[in-house]
């Protein structure tokens, strides 16, 4: 178990499963959330026997791909589970018991993503009544008091911001007294990252020759020993091959792909590409250039040459 600030109360009416015995399993208050609201019972912390819990697992990029949750028409939600891309399931938060409801859904987090999510309380100000969420496929997750018109008085819609859930807090005992999901606030397109840093600069490295080198592509000695002029030539054929390193990676934070556009140019070399962040690896792109030499040259009499 994860020792926090939090205590878990457990009584007869509480059994050991009804949270996970990883109560806090990230950091609900701090993250890349959009602005939160709790939903349900007043002041949780003033009651006896009422414990927080935090199910998420943005610190390491896992978005929520599923959720299972046990109500009651007449009541509201007593329990809910969660379940991440990673396979992992957190909960069951809150005790199913005798619900006589029971619904799922699960979603795959690079297709779809979440349209819209909205709370209600009980409607006596006792526990959370009501979850509805839209997702961007079509279909549609409506489970609670839904036909307590109570609780339907008063909805609260949740920001969304880029559709990707995060996580669920709140607090629960017997069932869940208080309600929030965690939703990432931003969806990030791409970076361009413009004017890179080098560690000399073109004119500098010119100036110094580095990285020219003179290359004698071949050789051949002919002297003139007539009395006449002659003509003479070579061919020769010669393959340059330029092998250019690149670094890419790709990751998926929380279902979107972050890329990275750049481009930079050295010493006449042009290099442009984009690159996506995680998963890294090393490819390598040879490019051979074929350069043909047609020499022809003209020795009078006497004459010697070299080329």
């Amino acid at each position: 178990m994860v020792s926090s600030p939090f205590k878990l109360l457990l009584g007869a009416a509480f059994a050991a499963t009804a949270l996970l015995d990883i109560a806090i399993a990230g950091d609900c208050s701090n993250g890349p959330f959009a602005p939160m609201m709790m939903i349900g019972m007043r002041d949780p912390e003033t009651h006896e026997g009422v414990v927080p819990f935090c199910s998420t697992l943005h610190d390491v990029g896992v978005p929520v791909t599923g959720l299972d949750v046990w109500y009651d028409t007449d009541e509201g939600v007593n329990a809910i589970q969660i379940q991440y891309a990673n396979g992992d399931r957190h909960g069951i938060f809150g005790v199913p018991g005798s619900s006589p409801q029971h619904q799922s859904i699960d979603w795959e987090y690079s297709k779809t993503f979440v349209d819209s999510f909205s709370l209600w309380g009980n409607g006596g100000g006792a526990k959370l009544g009501n979850i509805r969420m839209v997702l961007t496929d079509g279909r549609e997750f409506d489970v609670g008091n839904r036909h307590d018109t109570r609780s339907k008085k008063t909805e609260f819609p949740v920001d969304v911001g880029a559709g990707v859930m995060l996580g669920f807090a709140g607090w629960g005992s017997n069932d869940i007294k208080q309600g929030n999901a965690l939703f990432l606030k931003s969806q990030i397109d791409h970076i361009t990252m413009t004017d890179p840093v080098f560690d000399d600069s073109p004119e500098n490295l010119n100036a110094q020759q580095k990285g020219i080198e003179l290359q004698i592509v071949d050789s051949y000695d002919h002297q003139n020993d007539l009395n006449t002029t002659i003509n003479w030539s070579f061919e020769t054929t010669v393959d340059v091959h330029t092998s250019v390193s690149t670094t890419t990676s790709v990751t998926k934070t929380y279902g979107v792909a972050v890329s990275v556009t750049w481009e930079a140019s050295i010493l006449a070399f042009s290099v442009g590409g984009g690159v996506e962040m995680s998963y890294e690896y090393s490819e390598t792109n040879e490019k051979v250039e074929t350069k043909e030499e047609d020499i022809s040259r003209t020795i009078t009499e006497g004459e010697e040459r070299e080329e």
